[in-house]
């Protein structure tokens, strides 16, 4: 276990210090800067001074309970992160971008399956992850069966129940008229996930 002098020299408390140097702020499992439209460039009289909220989320594999003094509350751990810095083939580079790359469809989706069910009561955030999960799944260059078949390779243990347990028919016929997708269509492709546990 790193003690806390070694955890704050880690590249992830170097961008802490970069974000906190750039006026963003912790709030909540997030930063948080107030932007002016002003400062992206948009210069009309009546919007240049108002705001808005760009928040930047910090993913990490772990992070101890005993180091939470340092900086509480401000990471989300996602343990499949691991798999994506330790393993080109989980990687997707960004080619305008040197050095920066995205985890690949495969790893999001496990992602989303595993977030979806730790939403609690925070409905807007479940509508969003059904909406990403569906999306994922579906409009792929690889076939459903593909996806699901090399998601599985991502996924723990009771996942898949949980997210059952979690999705109703409410929720998918929301995220349905949001997306402008058939009825029935999220219903279906989920059952496709489903089958394969």
């Amino acid at each position: 276990m790193l003690t806390k002098k070694e955890l704050e020299s880690t590249n992830l408390f170097k961008i802490i210090g970069i974000l906190e140097s750039n006026g963003y702020k912790p709030e909540g499992f997030r930063y948080k800067k107030d932007v002016t439209f002003k400062e992206i460039g948009i210069e009309e009289e009546t919007e240049k001074d108002k705001t808005f909220a760009l928040y930047v989320d910090i993913l990490v594999n772990s992070y101890p309970p005993s180091l939470n003094d340092l900086h509480p509350n401000c990471f989300f751990e996602v343990p499949l992160i691991e798999q994506v810095y330790n393993n080109t083939k989980n990687q997707v580079e960004i080619s305008s971008i040197n050095n920066l790359f995205i985890p690949t469809r495969e790893i999001i989706i496990a992602m989303k399956i595993h977030s979806l069910p730790t939403r609690g009561n925070v409905h807007h955030k479940m509508v969003k992850d059904l909406c990403d999960l569906y999306g994922l799944l579906w409009y792929s260059e690889e076939s459903l069966k593909e996806i699901i078949r090399e998601t599985s390779k991502f996924l723990e243990g009771k996942s898949l129940i949980l997210l059952k347990n979690k999705v109703d028919p409410k929720l998918m016929k929301e995220c349905e008229v949001i997306l402008g997708e058939p009825k029935g269509s999220i219903n279906t492709v989920l059952n496709e996930l489903y089958s394969h546990n």
